[in-house]
């Protein structure tokens, strides 16, 4: 979807909405960005239109990125194809998939903290509830593994989660590597 596309649906959506609410919906009338972390974190209009920026801006930024590291990568191949390597230019295209993959990291974690600073401090407990149980996966999948309970959901392969980095994928990102743990920004506004 095209950031024009998204701007003009985020605009048009609380007309929409107002018409037809969903049953439920804890603000009616507005656009809901994520739901359910909507009504999980009691957000405010103004909060998910900042939450709603921020994403747009990360998947613009990844936009960018994506189509950098697919040249980079028709490089690689075309030097790795060539008669004779040229090791230096392939030292220089592993390199900046490496700076891609680092400076993407860090914008992660900018914008993180840019989200976070968007919510009270009521909701960021939330939000520390919500990693403390992220990090549960491995351990819920290997009690599944152990016929202790039942996948929370049909059909997901809980032993892929039990074994899999809990990490994002990167752009250039050749290895896996944790992100650094981000931990909640006190709120500005004052006790909720």
């Amino acid at each position: 979807m095209t950031p024009r596309i998204f701007l003009l649906l985020l605009a048009a959506a609380p007309a929409v909405l107002a018409q037809n609410p969903s049953p439920g919906d804890p603000l009616p009338g507005r656009f809901p960005v994520f739901p359910q972390l909507t009504r999980y974190l009691n957000l405010q209009a103004e909060q998910i239109v900042e939450l709603g920026r921020i994403n747009l801006q990360w998947r613009q930024y990844l936009n960018t990125k994506v189509r950098r590291v697919a040249e980079v990568e028709g490089e690689i191949r075309q030097i790795t194809r060539a008669e004779t390597v040229d090791a230096p230019a392939l030292g220089v295209r592993y390199a900046e998939l490496e700076a891609i993959c680092r400076e993407a990291r860090d914008t992660d974690a900018q914008l993180q903290a840019t989200a976070r600073k968007a919510l009270t401090d009521a909701q960021l407990a939330k939000v520390a509830a919500l990693e403390q149980a992220y990090a549960l996966l491995p351990v819920i999948g290997e009690a599944d593994n152990a016929l202790l309970l039942n996948a929370p959901l049909p059909g997901l392969q809980m032993t892929a989660v039990a074994s899999a980095a809990a990490t994002r994928a990167y752009p250039g990102c050749r290895f896996v590597q944790p992100p650094a743990a981000v931990t909640p920004m006190p709120s500005t506004s004052g006790p909720q």
